[in-house]
């Protein structure tokens, strides 16, 4: 039997095969019931990195689920198209297949995950938009709000589509999904209402 290749003893390429192995898993079954085990079995590692990199679980957990929005590339074009965009980055985050950050701290009840979601919805979503529609001549009670309905859309469409999965929004796919979502963003950013919207299609 061939001996398997030899693995890289890079430390910090090993913290990252490791926090992409847990961001996975913890993202299709939660902290709970994903095991250290799991996590090294599917990284190609001993479980004992994961306490030498990480602390443990926890800070494991931390590691690989820390996210960020590049929203400067949505914002750099103004409030036109600003729906489109967004919409066409976020679709595009939840179609790969490495897990999503966020799901994962959805999926987990544990007070830290709850924390760091917070903290990632405010440091990267609601303070940057809030403050691009002040610049775009919002007041700021204006800002705030519509900042505030984007992310809970957003949110609201993540938790529909990869843990209730039922209805229109879940069954989307492709064009479908980018245009409904980009529909209802722009309608949010520019202060109106995404009532009336048709719910969306299929594969385009």
């Amino acid at each position: 039997m061939a001996e398997p290749p030899a693995r890289s003893r890079d430390a910090a390429a090993t913290r990252d095969q490791l926090a992409h192995a847990a961001r996975a898993l913890f993202a299709a079954h939660g902290y709970e019931a994903t095991t250290v085990s799991q996590i090294a079995r599917a990284a190609g590692f001993s479980p004992n990195l994961i306490t030498r990199y990480f602390g443990g679980k926890e800070g494991l957990f931390l590691a690989a689920t820390k996210a960020k929005l590049d929203l400067d590339a949505v914002l750099v074009g103004g409030i036109g198209g600003f729906g489109q965009r967004l919409a066409d980055q976020v679709v595009d985050g939840w179609e790969q297949g490495d897990g999503d950050p966020l799901l994962a701290l959805l999926r987990s009840s544990r007070p830290a995950a709850l924390l760091a979601l917070g903290e990632f919805l405010e440091d990267q979503a609601t303070a940057p938009l809030t403050r691009a529609l002040t610049a775009w001549g919002c007041t700021e009670t204006e800002a705030s709000g519509r900042a505030n309905a984007i992310q809970s859309v957003l949110l609201g469409t993540l938790v529909t589509r990869r843990m209730l999965r039922t209805g229109a929004v879940a069954a989307a796919t492709g064009g479908g999904l980018r245009e409904w979502l980009a529909d209802v963003l722009q309608g949010l950013v520019e202060g109106g209402s995404p009532n009336g919207l048709d719910p969306p299609g299929g594969t385009r």
